[in-house]
C-alpha cells in the first residue's frame, strides 16, 4: 500500500510502501555489506518529492526523493546514486553536527533533518514534514558536502560496485544528467549538485572508470529489471493523474509493470470493476505475488469492501510474513471488521509488525486503537507513547507513559519498555526546554 499525504504548500511527505521499500532494500543490502555497514542498522527513507535528491544524515539515515527514483531508467542508475551515498556513509562525511544525531530517536532524526511533523490517522499514517524557506537553507548547509568527500565517496562507490559485479555505467548516466540539468538552470540546480557539487573532474574519473572496466552494462540481476520498471509503474500509478497514468502505460501494452499502471489508474478514477480485472489478471500469471494480493487488499479496503479485503491482506501477509507494512495494513483491516475475534488476531499482526519494524506511526496508531477496543488500558496508553515518541512530541510521551504506568500490572513486562519511554521523553523534554531557552 502506498501511503501518501495530499500535496500542500511548502510541505513534502515520506512515502511507505512494501514493494518499494522491498525494491530498494534489495538494492542496497549488498552494497551495505560490501562498505562494511550492517544493513538492520539503516533506515531507508522515500521522500515525495519531483526534485533530483538523495543524501543521508544522522549517521545511518538514507533520504531518497522520488524524484531521483522516476529519472532512472535502469536500476544501474539508482544503484549507483546509493553506492555513492553509502560512501559518505561509510567514510563519515557527514556535516559538523550530524555526530549528535547518531544516537537519537528517530523522530529527533526526522524533525532536525526535514522538520517533520508525522501526522497519524487519516487512513493514511504517511509521515509530513512542513519546510520553509529557511528551514531548506539549514538543510542544504547541514547536508552540504566539500568536494574532496564528494569525490571520496564516488571512488568509494565505485569500489563497491566492482566488488558486487555491477556496472558504473549507470553512475556516470546520472551524473551526465545532473550535470546537463545543472547546465541548464541558470543558478537554480536541483537539490542534489547543491548538496553534492559535481564537477568535470569527477564525471571524467568516473567515466575513465567505465571505459576501463570488462563488467557489461547490462551486467546486473536479471530480476532487478523488471522490479525497477514495477516501481517506477507504481510511483507513476499513484503519483501522476489516472489520465497520465494510461497515456504513459496505454491499452496496447499488455506488459506486467503496465498493467499494474493502469490497475492503479481505475482505482483511483475510481473504477473499481476495471481496476478489479486488471489486478485479478496479474493474480491469475502469478498468485503468489504478494504485492499484487497486497493492492487487491487496498482496492477493496478504500471502497467498503472490508470482509473481501481481509482475505486479500492475508494472502499477502501468508506470501510475505515478515512484511510490517504489509501485516499493519493486515491488522488495520481485521480491526475494520468489528468482530471480536478478527480483533484479537489484529492484535496479534500488529504486535509482529511493531517489532519487526517500531519506526512506523501506523502501526503504532493502529495498535493503540485495537488496545483501546479491547479495554487494555495500560497497552492502549503505551502504544500512543511509541507513536509520540515517533512524532518526537516529548509532552505527549511523558503524558502517555505515565497513563501507561498507572494501568499497567506491576508483573506486566511492559512495564520495562514504559520506563525505558519515560527516560527517554524527560530527557528529550529538557533538551526541547534548554534549545528554546537558548533561542
Amino acid at each position: 500500500m502506498l501511503a501518501l499525504l495530499p500535496p500542500c504548500a511548502q510541505a513534502v511527505s515520506l512515502i511507505r510502501d512494501a514493494e518499494i521499500e522491498d525494491t530498494l532494500r534489495a538494492y542496497a543490502n549488498p552494497i551495505f555489506d560490501v562498505a562494511g555497514l550492517n544493513p538492520e542498522a539503516i533506515h531507508i527513507f522515500i521522500v515525495d518529492d519531483p526534485t533530483i535528491n538523495a543524501y543521508v544524515a544522522g549517521g545511518a539515515n538514507m533520504f531518497i526523493h522520488t524524484g531521483l527514483i522516476v529519472k532512472t531508467d535502469r536500476p544501474s542508475m539508482l544503484i549507483g546514486v546509493m553506492a555513492h551515498e553509502t560512501g559518505h556513509m561509510a567514510g563519515g562525511h557527514l556535516a559538523q553536527g550530524a555526530e549528535k544525531l547518531k544516537d537519537a530517536q528517530l523522530g529527533t532524526i526526522l524533525s532536525t533533518v526535514l522538520g517533520v511533523a508525522v501526522l497519524a490517522g487519516g487512513g493514511h499514517g504517511a509521515g509530513m514534514a512542513v519546510m520553509s524557506a529557511g528551514q531548506e537553507l539549514a538543510l542544504r548547509n547541514y547536508l552540504h558536502f566539500s568536494r574532496a568527500n564528494e569525490s571520496a565517496a564516488d571512488q568509494a562507490g565505485l569500489n563497491y560496485l566492482d566488488q558486487l559485479g555491477i556496472p558504473a555505467s549507470g553512475m556516470l548516466r546520472m551524473l551526465e544528467i545532473l550535470r546537463q540539468d545543472e547546465n541548464r538552470s541558470y543558478g537554480t540546480p536541483d537539490p542534489y549538485t547543491r548538496t553534492h557539487p559535481l564537477s568535470i573532474d569527477r564525471i571524467t574519473h568516473i567515466r575513465n572508470h567505465v571505459m576501463q572496466s570488462s563488467l557489461k552494462e547490462d551486467a546486473i540481476p536479471s530480476k532487478f529489471n523488471l522490479r525497477h520498471a514495477r516501481m517506477l509503474a507504481k510511483l507513476t500509478g499513484f503519483m501522476e493523474s489516472p489520465e497520465r497514468t494510461l497515456l504513459t502505460y496505454p491499452v496496447k501494452d499488455t506488459s506486467v509493470p503496465a498493467r499494474y499502471a493502469r490497475a492503479i489508474a481505475y482505482y483511483r478514477i475510481p473504477d473499481l470493476q476495471k481496476a478489479l480485472a486488471e489486478i485479478d489478471g496479474l493474480l491469475k500469471e502469478k498468485p503468489n505475488d504478494p504485492f499484487f494480493h497486497e493492492l487487491r487488499g487496498q482496492m477493496l479496503f478504500e471502497n467498503g469492501k472490508i470482509i473481501e479485503a481481509t482475505q486479500s491482506y492475508s494472502k499477502a501477509a501468508s506470501l510475505l510474513p515478515n512484511s510490517a507494512l504489509i501485516l499493519t495494513d493486515y491488522g488495520k483491516t481485521l480491526m475494520a471488521t468489528e468482530n471480536k475475534n478478527d480483533l484479537s488476531k489484529a492484535m496479534q499482526v500488529l504486535e509482529h509488525a511493531s517489532i519487526l519494524d517500531n519506526s512506523n506511526v501506523e502501526t503504532w496508531h493502529t495498535l493503540a486503537l485495537v488496545y483501546g477496543k479491547m479495554g487494555n488500558l495500560g497497552m492502549f496508553y503505551l502504544a500512543s507513547a511509541e507513536e509520540a515518541s515517533l512524532e518526537d512530541n516529548p509532552k505527549e510521551m511523558l503524558r502517555n507513559v505515565e497513563l501507561a504506568l498507572k494501568n499497567l500490572s506491576h508483573d506486566n513486562p511492559a512495564r520495562l519498555r514504559a520506563n525505558d519511554i519515560k527516560l527517554i521523553a524527560e530527557k528529550a523534554k529538557q533538551d526541547h526546554k534548554d534549545h528554546k531557552d537558548s533561542h
